[in-house]
């Protein structure tokens, strides 16, 4: 069969998987939304592994690269998705003790990380140079990156919620992949194929905003009229894939101009910009099933010789998120000590769920560095997102409900 006959059938493939998997997600949360493990994330992986050079050999090698333009369209739909929410309009709305707040928990999680797992690369691995690097970042990116699923589904079934540390405990998780996008960009500059460093990093990373920019003001002179919501999506995939694309030729981070154009359209469209968030969020399930389906049929496996160290890495990358989150959480109670309404250190037990953005990083990433061969590294953040699927929603919920033990009434979360 010809290769471009085969990649046709595998974008349809793709697509068939992609709705169907969306429809079965949206089912399955309307009916149990307090799952503790969600089985479509390791589903969706397990299907990307069968399809892949490891498995039935569909996606391997090759056939991947030739479905790039599907994974651009999927990461600049979840950087789009992720720009709109920084509307000036929208984040009025919050203290700006909560921006803080939120920007010292992502710099102390972000730098926990990084010591604890260099550390932990160095002794176990022995692993230097740019291998090295491209695992750490990988680990810290992929590890500071927070979702907002778990916090709103805790909030949703508690009866003694703290209901100001819940709104509190969304923003941060809704903002804190920005830090992780912004590392990842200023890394495509510092290790572009162009030639390395600081100042090479810095222009790369101002080209990467000026492109998004310029996406942003493109996208506002189309969007700006009256449109449908399906001529709105065809709207977005256009432009995603475009953004994509010129991300993808200049070795830039897809996401982190596809964020830049989010943050302009949101501030530049009022109405039409709520629709365009409506669009991408009521769309977005399907995306992550391709972008975990993908980032599955990249996955190599581990040697047996890899097993114990890179097992010892996992529980090491898990403890130092988790440990992280918790200090970051003492850190910044002197910020919002009153919103955070007695939650403590354990408040930081709400940020410890990943998703989609985790995912989106980690498959921008492999774009990026994958030809330095960090694949333990993935494996690592791999099974990480896996067991914190597992953890997520119990730890948002100890976070956010009062505790007898703690002294406070029924009356007290009013």
């Amino acid at each position: 069969m010809p290769e471009s006959t085969r990649t046709v059938l595998l974008f349809l493939l793709l697509a068939f998987i992609a709705l169907a998997g969306g429809r079965l997600i949206q089912r399955r949360r309307t009916k149990s939304a307090a799952r503790l493990l969600r089985l479509h994330t390791v589903a969706c992986l397990v299907i990307g592994i069968a399809l892949g050079q490891h498995g039935l050999g569909l996606l391997e090698g090759r056939l991947l690269v030739n479905l790039e333009p599907l994974l651009e369209l999927a990461l600049g739909w979840a950087g789009l998705l992720f720009g709109l929410q920084f509307s000036r309009r929208g984040l009025r709305q919050f203290p700006p003790s909560w921006a803080a707040a939120t920007a010292v928990q992502a710099i102390v999680t972000v730098a926990v990380i990084a010591l604890v797992m260099s550390a932990a690369f160095s002794s176990l691995f022995g692993w230097e140079g740019a291998r090295f690097w491209a695992a750490l970042l990988l680990v810290v990116v992929t590890g500071a990156a927070s979702s907002p699923a778990e916090p709103v589904l805790a909030a949703s079934e508690s009866s003694r919620l703290r209901k100001r540390f819940a709104r509190l405990a969304n923003y941060s998780a809704s903002l804190d992949p920005v830090l992780p996008v912004v590392i990842l960009g200023v890394a495509a500059g510092w290790f572009h194929p162009g030639g390395g460093g600081l100042a090479p990093a810095l222009e790369w990373l101002l080209a990467s905003i000026l492109i998004g920019v310029v996406m942003g003001f493109t996208f506002y002179s189309y969007a700006r009229h009256r449109h449908t919501e399906n001529e709105l999506a065809m709207m977005i995939i256009a432009f995603a894939i475009l953004a994509g694309g010129i991300a993808a030729y200049l070795r830039l981070s897809s996401l982190m101009i596809c964020m830049v154009m989010g943050m302009l359209v949101g501030n530049s469209l009022k109405d039409t910009g709520e629709r365009v968030f409506r669009v991408l969020a009521v769309r977005e399930r399907p995306i992550l099933v391709i972008l975990l389906v993908i980032v599955g049929a990249w996955w190599e496996p581990i040697g047996v010789r890899e097993m114990a160290p890179v097992a010892l890495c996992l529980a090491l990358f898990i403890a130092a998120r988790v440990g992280a989150k918790l200090i970051a959480a003492m850190v910044c109670s002197p910020l919002v000590g009153r919103d955070m309404e007695g939650a403590g250190a354990r408040g930081g037990l709400a940020l410890i769920g990943q998703g989609g953005m985790c995912v989106a990083l980690l498959a921008n990433h492999q774009l990026l560095f994958g030809k330095y061969g960090a694949a333990d590294a993935m494996t690592i953040v791999l099974a990480g997102l896996v067991l914190t699927e597992a953890l997520a929603a119990h730890g948002a919920r100890i976070a956010l409900e009062k505790r007898d033990s703690s002294g406070c009434g029924k009356g007290a979360g009013a």
